[in-house]
């Protein structure tokens, strides 16, 4: 009997969208099944995802992903190498074949610049840069150096979302020595992004962008649990950071002490968290590197948590083939993957330490839904899809 091939999907979902639909599509007629290693609460960029991550998940599950498993905190709100490096590294224990991923370039053109980056010697000159022109960002000198070494076009590849995480994959499959093979599919730039689907406030508008079954999840979430947003979590987020005081010089996640003290003298004046990010950006720091350093603040994410592995990952959902590949391979997994929250306590007590965390701070994140949500993590289940 031939074994069956599986291909991983590093994702938020953030809405479940047709871009996402097209690229499970396609997986689906190269594998047999599609994993889906999905952002919790918080998403790449230092934002909170739009809805809960078992919403997110079902949406996946009703429109053809296999299996839905957490990207959990807070690799899921780290930066693009960091997020990268854990969601490669649960791919990898859980056994996946290949690491899918959308490209919005020639896929030869991208391995010519990643080969051209990952040599130490471009990192030092990057950093030389960095300290000499001072007012650059990490990506505008990368940008710039890429342009030396590459021509503008291949800087014009790496400024785009999708590419730039590419090349992450393909460091942390490298680094990580792993077996998984890299699956590039071509994106649509003619299907409407997550971004823009988020921008729109009309209820309505919002659910006819989406896939029918993606719509139908969402519409089933009221007023009060759709949408979510760091605005609505301002009040707790501003109160958090003037208990810091200017010239800490705590242990934080990508957040120098300059930036740190930018965004305490913003917080002692603003009540806004969108307000306190666009007066803290600058050549330097962009929005996303700002949304991710108050939240490591907030919630207490150090230099050493981007140094570890994912300890777990956690079941949101699963269809007939995704529970299939559980019961026939979780024996084999290098990773703990615990199928519903409340079974943490079969686990060793370094793992139930790191769940706790995770588990407080989105009791912490439940205020960012429209109106008041009780719900207890500990008691939620994964949606399993069966055939009718």
């Amino acid at each position: 009997m031939t074994k069956k091939r599986y291909a991983a999907v590093i994702c938020e979902y953030n809405p479940f969208h047709y871009g996402h639909l097209k690229q499970i599509e396609h997986l689906k007629r190269e594998f047999d099944g599609v994993i889906c290693i999905m952002s919790s609460n918080l998403v790449q960029r230092g934002e909170i995802a739009v809805a809960d991550k078992y919403s997110r998940a079902k949406a996946a599950v009703m429109c053809g992903a296999s299996l839905v498993v957490s990207l959990p905190f807070p690799y899921c709100m780290m930066s693009a190498r960091d997020f990268a490096a854990a969601g490669v590294y649960i791919a990898a224990m859980l056994g996946a074949d290949a690491l899918a991923f959308g490209c919005e370039d020639d896929f030869s053109t991208l391995e010519k610049i990643y080969r051209e980056t990952k040599d130490v010697s471009f990192e030092k000159e990057l950093m030389a840069l960095i300290d000499k022109e001072k007012n650059l960002s990490y990506p505008k000198a990368k940008e710039m150096l890429v342009a030396a070494k590459l021509g503008e076009k291949a800087a014009e590849i790496i400024r785009k979302p999708n590419n730039i995480l590419t090349l992450e994959y393909l460091a942390a499959i490298e680094k990580g020595g792993y077996s998984l093979k890299p699956f590039p599919v071509a994106r649509d730039m003619t299907l409407r992004s997550s971004s823009s689907i988020r921008a729109e406030k009309d209820r309505a508008k919002f659910l006819s962008l989406l896939p029918e079954c993606s719509a139908a999840v969402y519409g089933g979430l009221s007023a009060e649990e759709l949408p979510r947003s760091a605005e609505n979590l301002s009040q707790y987020i501003i109160g958090t950071l003037r208990r810091y005081n200017v010239g800490d010089n705590r242990n934080i996640y990508s957040t120098p002490l300059d930036l740190a003290n930018s965004i305490v003298n913003a917080a002692k004046l603003l009540n806004s968290f969108t307000h306190l990010v666009d007066v803290c950006r600058n050549t330097v720091y962009t929005e996303a590197r700002i949304r991710r350093s108050v939240f490591s603040m907030v919630f207490g994410v150090t230099p050493e948590d981007a140094l570890s592995k994912p300890l777990y990952t956690l079941l949101l959902a699963a269809d007939e083939a995704g529970c299939a590949f559980l019961k026939n391979r979780k024996k084999h997994f290098g990773i703990p993957l615990i199928t519903k929250p409340a079974h943490i306590k079969k686990q060793p007590a370094h793992i139930q330490k790191a769940f706790y965390r995770e588990a407080e701070i989105e009791s912490v994140l439940l205020l960012s839904a429209p109106g008041v949500q009780n719900e207890n993590a500990m008691e939620k289940t994964p949606f399993i899809k069966f055939k009718k």
